[in-house]
């Protein structure tokens, strides 16, 4: 039993060593882990202590290198400025030992003193005045003075200088009195202006007789060129129907001609003529060209006076005039052929069978039917798009406001007369490239830049 008590107390001596040892042993650690924090938080702390040391001593090394590089400069300036102040030394010990200057100076004193000392100058005047004095003596010049004052009173007192200058007196006077001369003068001169006139009057109306007979001549003679090829191929009931100047390039088609190129046509029924190119090739031929276009070498930004009368060149670009096509359109049924030449050689067309303006008074209202065919596609007459159909639309110019868009001018804004809507989808009108064209032929042809030609067509049928 005692062995069993001494057990148990020895055991439970040792547990509560094993616990003080166990609670210590936690105490230590807890105390270690705090020194080890505060040891890393010094070791930070000195590694950024060190770390800005570096940073110190590089900047002071970067300090040290530029102060010695300046330190080095500034030897080199002083070295330099003892060597100028050496030099200047030694000039001026030079300038003291020579003594040129101040004999110089002292030879030029002895010949001042010498100068003002020497009577010769005094001499030299004493001479000039007894030489005046000598020449105030003589007689000669007060003698020669007397003989100019005698020859002075000889003219003064002879009178046929004044009766000379009396007598141009007395014939000015009588001229002046005399308006018969100068009145005859200014009729000569009137009358030669008024010849010149008349003369230059007579050369111009001989220069327009002259061009006027050029160009009947030229008619004629196409006349005459097509009389003798209508004889060659066809028969003729008089000679008044084969020298009738042809109304459009059908009727010279029906004469036989197959050459396309420019005509003579009379539209008007008068004597006013119009040169147009003809198409003789092209669906049949006898297509009158009323719009042709090459180059951009004529705008066709005109105004509404320019678009009446028509402008440009038929062997190249021009427009044929409103009121040619208002001519050519009423009282019959005509066509429109309408093609875009591309750059490529591909050419693309329009033909509408139906085609017409009105006159000015109308705005050359357009009117335009059907069918259309072709691979242009149809962007004038059914398009779909109200806005966007031609025919009824009057014709606009930038001075002429006649479309349907309440927004601008299309033609001012798209540069060029057309028969507006609001505005377009077809075109052909507009500036020339470079320059912005906007939906020549929308959508076949939107890129004006590879249009190389456009042409406008018209035939009766």
């Amino acid at each position: 039993m005692k062995v069993f008590i001494h057990l148990i107390i020895s055991i439970t001596i040792s547990y509560t060593i094993c616990v003080c040892d166990y609670n210590s042993t936690i105490w230590i650690k807890k105390r270690h882990t705090k020194e080890i924090d505060v040891l890393r938080q010094i070791i930070n702390q000195e590694t950024l202590i060190r770390l800005a040391v570096v940073k110190n001593v590089k900047v002071v090394v970067d300090d040290v290198s530029s102060v010695k590089l300046r330190m080095a400069s500034t030897e080199k300036i002083v070295s330099t400025l003892q060597q100028t102040v050496e030099s200047l030394k030694r000039q001026v010990a030079t300038l003291s030992q020579d003594d040129s200057l101040a004999h110089k100076m002292d030879t030029l004193k002895k010949q001042i003193e010498s100068l003002s000392q020497n009577n010769t100058l005094q001499q030299t005047v004493e001479t000039l005045k007894k030489q005046v004095a000598i020449l105030s003596e003589n007689d000669t010049i007060a003698q020669k003075m007397e003989t100019l004052k005698r020859r002075i009173d000889t003219l003064s007192q002879n009178n046929t200088l004044h009766q000379t200058v009396e007598t141009l007196k007395k014939e000015i006077d009588f001229l002046r009195r005399d308006k018969t001369l100068q009145n005859t003068v200014e009729s000569l001169k009137r009358e030669v202006k008024t010849q010149r006139q008349e003369g230059r009057k007579i050369s111009e109306n001989c220069q327009n007789r002259f061009q006027e007979f050029d160009q009947k001549f030229k008619i004629l003679k196409e006349n005459m060129t097509d009389l003798y090829q209508y004889l060659n191929r066809t028969e003729v009931k008089t000679l008044e129907e084969g020298l009738k100047l042809k109304r459009d390039c059908k009727e010279h088609y029906l004469l036989g001609h197959r050459q396309s190129g420019v005509y003579t046509i009379n539209p008007f029924g008068n004597e006013t003529r119009v040169r147009v190119y003809c198409d003789m090739a092209t669906k049949g031929g006898g297509w009158t060209a009323i719009q042709r276009r090459q180059s951009g070498s004529i705008s066709f930004n005109k105004n509404w006076a320019e678009y009446k009368k028509g402008f440009g060149n038929p062997n190249g670009t021009y427009w044929i005039g409103n009121d040619v096509i208002h001519q050519l359109t009423k009282g019959n049924k005509s066509s429109l052929y309408v093609s875009i030449t591309l750059k490529n050689g591909k050419t693309l067309y329009e033909q509408y069978q139906q085609f017409s303006i009105s006159d000015e008074k109308n705005n050359y209202k357009l009117f335009l039917g059907g069918p259309a065919s072709g691979s242009l596609g149809d962007r004038m007459l059914n398009t779909r798009n109200p806005n966007a159909d031609l025919s009824g639309m009057s014709f606009t110019t930038q001075d002429r406001d006649n479309d349907r868009y309440s927004v601008y001018n299309c033609a001012a804004y798209h540069g060029g007369g057309w028969w507006f809507n609001c505005c377009h989808w077809a075109f052909l009108n507009g500036p020339w490239p470079p320059k912005y064209w906007y939906s020549p032929w929308n959508p076949t042809v939107t890129d004006s830049s590879k249009i190389k030609g456009t042409l406008m067509m018209i035939k009766p049928h």
